[in-house]
């Protein structure tokens, strides 16, 4: 068996072998040169040609989705700034309006306070009336009692003037007695 392998060793090394294993690298290079340059023509050009296509459109939709980020962005501190305006424009609309109902609620109750004060007058006034005039009856009531008391204690009847002159006379005391508040 090693006079196999030793003559195969032999076939090995020999010129003509050694030949065929260059002419087969070459070949082999060959065809790897060949293969590398079809490759390069058909698959890699086409195909790097449509990774740079998708790198752009991966590059285009990044930017426009942070186009659309910043934009959106925006749109929600406007939106932010529109509503604090809002809120402030109707705290102080509301501010606006409770100091209008104070002043109407002030306007109204001045005028209510008016009124009252004025219908009290009023009634005052109407009782001052009432009380003169009931003073008045009860004064003629007391003058005509005493002229029909004196006529009939005298069995004669009052005159005109002695009825003028005692209703002076009780007219005179009333008066004196209202000046010293005696009367109410």
């Amino acid at each position: 068996m090693f006079d196999f392998i030793a003559e195969k060793a032999i076939d090995f090394t020999s010129p003509e072998v050694l030949a065929g294993y260059l002419a087969t690298g070459i070949v082999a290079v060959v065809g790897l040169l060949i293969t590398v340059f079809v490759f390069k023509k058909i698959l890699y050009k086409p195909l790097s040609k449509v990774i740079s296509e998708r790198q752009q459109e991966a590059d285009q939709s990044l930017t426009g989705y942070e186009e659309r980020e910043r934009e959106i962005s925006e749109r929600e501190s406007l939106l932010e700034e529109r509503e604090r305006e809002q809120h402030q424009s109707l705290a102080d609309q509301r501010a606006e309006a409770m100091a209008r109902v104070e002043e109407e609620r002030k306007r109204i109750l001045s005028e209510a306070e008016a009124k009252a004060s004025a219908r009290l007058d009023d009634a005052d006034r109407e009782i001052e009336e009432m009380r003169t005039r009931e003073d008045e009856r009860v004064y003629r009531k007391a003058v005509e009692l005493a002229i029909t008391t004196i006529s009939r204690l005298e069995d004669r009847t009052v005159g005109a003037d002695e009825a003028k002159a005692l209703d002076d006379s009780v007219r005179s005391t009333a008066n004196l007695s209202k000046e010293v508040g005696l009367e109410s």
